[in-house]
C-alpha cells in the first residue's frame, strides 16, 4: 500500500492512505518516505465504510476504528491495495534478503546463491503487480535455462530457424 501511495503521489495532487492500524508493518525506509511526502496524508486507525458518487467517485466515508467517528473525504478515485508478508525466512541462510525479507535479485533474477533465481512479489523488484511478476518469472526461467546450459546472460537460444 505504501509503494502504491508513493507512486500515486508522483502523479496526483493528493493521496489519502487509509490504514486500519496505528502502525505500518512495512520496512521503515518506505514508511518514512511516505510520511515525508507532502501530498500523502496518512489516515491511521481507519477503514473506508462507503464510496460515494453516481457515475464517478466523489468521496469516501472513513470510520475511525477506535472512536467510530465518520469523516467524509473528497476524492476522484479509490485504489485498494493490501500489504504482504514475504514468506522467505527459510531462505535467510541461503540467499541475501533485504530488511523487509525480500529476496535480492539482479537484472537476470539471479540471487546471491549461484543457480537460484527468484521472481515476483517476494523479490526486491518494485511495482508488485501480476504483469510485472509474470515478466520477471519469464526472465527467471530464461536465466535458469541459460545457467543450466552454461550460457551467460539472459537471452535463451531455443533453436535456429531452418
Amino acid at each position: 500500500a505504501l509503494e502504491a501511495a508513493l507512486y500515486g503521489a508522483s502523479i496526483a495532487k493528493k493521496v489519502y492512505l487509509i490504514h486500519r492500524r496505528a502502525e505500518f508493518r512495512a520496512d521503515s525506509t518506505t514508511v518514512q518516505k511516505a510520511k515525508s511526502t507532502k501530498n500523502i496524508e496518512l489516515v491511521l486507525n481507519s477503514i473506508v465504510k462507503e464510496i460515494k458518487g453516481d457515475r464517478f467517485v466523489k468521496s469516501i466515508l472513513v470510520e475511525d476504528v477506535n472512536t467510530k467517528k465518520l469523516t467524509e473525504l473528497a476524492v476522484d478515485g479509490v485504489f485498494v491495495e493490501i500489504g504482504f508478508d514475504t514468506k522467505t525466512d527459510f531462505l535467510k541462510d541461503l540467499v541475501k534478503l533485504d530488511e523487509s525479507g525480500q529476496i535480492i535479485i539482479d537484472n537476470s533474477c539471479a540471487t546471491s546463491c549461484e543457480g537460484i533465481f527468484a521472481a515476483g512479489d517476494v523479490t526486491n523488484t518494485p511495482f508488485k503487480q501480476a504483469v510485472v511478476a509474470a515478466g520477471e518469472g519469464c526472465k527467471a526461467a530464461l536465466s535458469a535455462y541459460n545457467w543450466l546450459k552454461g550460457i551467460k546472460g539472459v537471452a535463451a537460444e531455443w533453436g535456429k530457424p531452418s
